[in-house]
């Protein structure tokens, strides 16, 4: 039995029950370990066995093989004996990582890694726990620096987070590595050690192999004051982005289009936080600082210009003095597609269905309809004359990257309606009878 008597495993306890109380989940709520074999998540598990032998709540262990190591089974083997020690139930993911020269390796593994703890709690409801500690929260700090970051970055890793719907906590992240290492030694457990962390050409291992001991020597209590800075960062950058998101959601004309207007007349600053929370809304990576201004100094360009910023994803383009965000193709758009009468038809570059009927249908009648229309004189039902369809898109301001894919409905070869900005646009003289729906999906 776990000696719950222990301050080091008493401090895991309490910081996993408080949390879970603090973001208003059962204290039986499931915890996933993720168990490496190391020092400290070894001591992470000894500590949600005792949790689980004070609230009963189940616990499983998720080994994430890299396959990057010779040692790589063994530790396997080694994390599945601890486990079936201890009952608890242990899952191994072996997963594969991108080791071209273009990605970095840590990188590549910690994506891997969060993807196959985060898939294991998605499917049991579980809570993620992971064995990070005050050094951890150093390092994490000083890389952070390194990168130029601002008070979000140098908030460092949340004891508490989510990503996406899962919760991660982090209850050793006060703790100093030398007490987990005691208490380990203490208690005789056994843990198995990466060689990879002595490959430092890796940045975390050289801040922790050379830097560190270092800053540590010089400093002793550098952990708990950079922990407290990263505290205060915290608090600061949540603030901030609240006030972001209230901005953002005044300059939001929809999910893919800022209000250029608006968003010039705010503060720089908060123009670029505004930015920040339009690509974290997407569930992109936040633009660099240099990014970032490219992507402002659109708001000043001439109103006839089209400036864009590029990215892997797709672009941002300033059309009409609003932001626009414009992803990558995916699909073909067609340039004709029969229709079937009174069912549905998936339009995937337009991401909605449509559905064409006809009150006295013809047993001759056909719908179909065609795209790059641009040279199609027509006439809406709602103008006194006729234009190239070309020049009806400048007039309803559609932007020049959609009006390729605009579809235009002919019935019997005669066009009576178009799709434009997802709504219908019937044309003179009117189809007797016909209704057109379209929904977005």
């Amino acid at each position: 039995m776990t000696p719950i008597q222990s301050p080091i495993i008493e401090h895991i306890v309490n910081r996993i029950a408080t949390s879970l109380t603090d973001v208003k989940r059962p204290l039986q709520t499931p915890l996933v370990v993720a168990y490496s074999g190391g020092v400290d998540s070894t001591v992470l598990l000894q500590a949600v066995v005792a949790y689980r032998e004070q609230y009963g709540t189940p616990i499983y262990a998720v080994h994430v093989n890299h396959g990057l190591s010779e040692n790589a089974d063994d530790w396997v083997r080694h994390c599945e004996l601890q486990c079936r020690l201890e009952d608890v139930e242990f899952h191994q993911y072996r997963v594969a990582v991108d080791t071209s020269s273009r990605k970095s390796l840590e990188a590549e593994a910690r994506k891997v890694r969060y993807n196959a703890l985060l898939e294991v709690c998605e499917q049991i409801g579980g809570v993620l726990l992971l064995g990070q500690h005050a050094e951890d929260q150093l390092e994490t700090v000083l890389l952070q620096l390194k990168r130029g970051a601002g008070p979000q970055g140098l908030a460092g890793m949340g004891e508490v987070q989510f990503r996406g719907e899962t919760l991660v906590m982090r209850p050793m992240l006060s703790l100093e590595k030398t007490d987990i290492i005691a208490y380990a030694e203490e208690e005789m457990l056994q843990w198995v050690e990466d060689e990879s962390n002595q490959q430092n050409s890796f940045d975390r291992n050289f801040l922790r192999n050379e830097i560190i001991p270092h800053l540590l020597a010089r400093w002793p209590k550098l952990t708990k004051t950079v922990g407290r800075s990263a505290e205060l960062c915290a608090e600061q950058s949540e603030l901030v982005s609240e006030s972001a998101q209230q901005y953002f959601n005044d300059c939001k004309r929809n999910d893919f289009r800022l209000d250029g207007q608006k968003l010039g007349a705010l503060p720089t600053p908060w123009q670029a936080m505004v930015i920040r929370a339009w690509f974290k809304a997407q569930g992109q990576l936040v633009p660099s600082k240099a990014q970032t201004g490219q992507l402002l100094s659109m708001l000043g360009a001439k109103h006839d210009a089209t400036p864009e910023v590029n990215f892997k994803w797709g672009r941002v383009i300033r059309f009409d003095r609003d932001l626009y965000w414009v992803v990558n193709d995916t699909c073909e758009i067609p340039e004709r597609l029969e229709l079937a009468l009174g069912q549905q038809t998936r339009l995937p570059w337009l991401c909605g269905q449509i559905q064409v009927t006809i009150t006295d249908k013809e047993n001759n009648d056909t719908v179909s309809l065609q795209t790059n229309a641009r040279n199609l004189r027509i006439k809406p039902e709602d103008a006194g004359v006729s234009k190239l369809l070309k020049e009806w898109f400048k007039v309803w301001r559609v932007p020049r990257w959609e009006r390729n894919g605009v579809p235009v409905i002919f019935l019997n070869e005669q066009p009576v309606a178009l799709i434009v900005e997802g709504r219908c646009v019937y044309l003179q003289p009117k189809a007797p009878g016909i209704a057109i729906d379209f929904k977005p999906d």
